[in-house]
């Protein structure tokens, strides 16, 4: 079994691939995994090796993880992916001796119809966290309007959401890990079918540190600073699919905003792509009125 772990920037994803790690999850060798810095003291837990490619394929449609390019219909297919696909899939054989393996980077959130291209039944771990927290951890980091935060946690969360079919995909919010960490990771081990006993549980969670927590905003904290629309409805969408872990974690109110919110889950996979198509152009005015 092969998982890709995807998400939004500053949204857990080295927390989760971490503790999959912990519980048998082969992410490659040490000497490939990003080294840990001022921003991730606990590690990235990022193969650099496929870093590399992701970087290299946003590249060639002129783009970065913070200016995320606007890929047209059959992009994977772009002549000049042609030798990027060749190094993936020599990348990719060097795992071919592990049962169960993976690598994190949020890139993949906006590349993994390439991944897919080379991997089929593909298991995505869809790694949440309110955007107005994305956002304050962006502002801390020199990114300071939440127009640019906003208009890139939606291009991330579209972009993965038209590629990730249903079936293969699990939604697990940041939030989770500091109410019942124990109850989440099962809850993903059990999609991912890994079994791990209650010490390697306990272990992997013993790598959550309080101090990856710098905010903990709510639903209204959101609501109250002018986040675009369409970014409310597939936030509130993804809580809804977070599992029950999450839902208990909310306060009264909280869990009020949810149920008063009628959500649309009939063909995720393409109305998400509807979605994606209806708003680029709005997603790229937002980022280009922060550049000006």
């Amino acid at each position: 079994m092969v998982i890709c772990i995807a998400g939004m920037h500053r949204s857990g994803t080295s927390m989760i691939a971490r503790m999959l790690n912990i519980c048998g999850v082969h992410l490659g060798e040490e000497k490939d995994l990003i080294p840990p810095a001022g921003d991730n003291p606990e590690g990235f837990w990022e193969n650099d090796k496929f870093r590399i490619i992701n970087e290299e394929i946003l590249a060639c449609f002129n783009g970065s993880w913070d200016l995320p390019p606007l890929f047209g219909d059959g992009w994977t297919k772009d002549p000049r992916l042609l030798h990027i696909h060749s190094r993936a899939s020599k990348l990719i054989k060097e795992f071919s001796a592990y049962h169960l393996w993976g690598w994190k980077d949020p890139r993949n959130s906006l590349t993994l119809p390439f991944w897919q291209a080379h991997i089929s039944g593909l298991k995505i771990i869809v790694c949440l966290r309110n955007p107005y927290d994305v956002y304050l951890s962006l502002s801390r980091r020199g990114y300071a309007s939440n127009t640019f935060s906003y208009a890139l946690w939606l291009t991330y969360s579209q972009q993965l959401l038209a590629a990730a079919e249903d079936e293969n995909r699990i939604i697990t919010h940041f939030d989770s890990y500091f109410h019942d960490p124990q109850s989440e990771l099962r809850r993903l081990l059990n999609f991912l079918q890994i079994e791990a006993d209650d010490e390697t549980l306990a272990k992997a969670c013993k790598t959550i540190s309080v101090d990856l927590r710098h905010s903990s905003g709510k639903i209204n904290d959101l609501l109250a600073s002018n986040a675009p629309q369409n970014l409310i409805q597939i936030y509130k969408e993804l809580c809804l699919q977070a599992g029950p872990v999450y839902l208990s974690s909310l306060d009264k109110q909280e869990r009020s905003s949810l149920d008063k919110f009628e959500p649309n889950f009939e063909t995720d996979v393409e109305r998400y792509k509807k979605l994606l198509a209806s708003t680029t152009l709005e997603t790229e005015r937002l980022l280009n009125q922060v550049f000006e």
